[in-house]
């Protein structure tokens, strides 16, 4: 009985770690589009810390903005955020 909870635990974190160390590959230039299908620009720099991606910087309506690192996924067609034109308006 104790068993099932215990290799439960170690799965779940093994999951976690993977998906931790799978972050997205994301090339400076790459077009950045919005969750309802904008294209906000192009990646103009990476925001590391240490190895670890943690957003991106674009220019966005003569603005430079940064985009969260985990509203971001890579597609076909270039990055995409989670967030919505009017959200990454608000990032300003």
């Amino acid at each position: 009985m104790f068993l099932r909870p215990a290799l439960a635990l170690m799965l779940a974190i093994a999951s976690l770690s993977s998906v931790h160390a799978a972050a997205p590959a994301i090339d400076r230039n790459a077009r950045i589009y919005s969750a309802d299908g904008a294209v906000l620009g192009k990646v103009d720099r990476l925001l590391m810390k240490g190895d670890e991606l943690t957003g991106v910087q674009l220019i966005f309506g003569s603005k430079m903005i940064v985009i969260p690192a985990d509203t971001l996924t890579v597609e076909e067609t270039g990055v995409k955020t989670s967030l919505t034109r009017k959200e990454v308006r608000a990032l300003r």
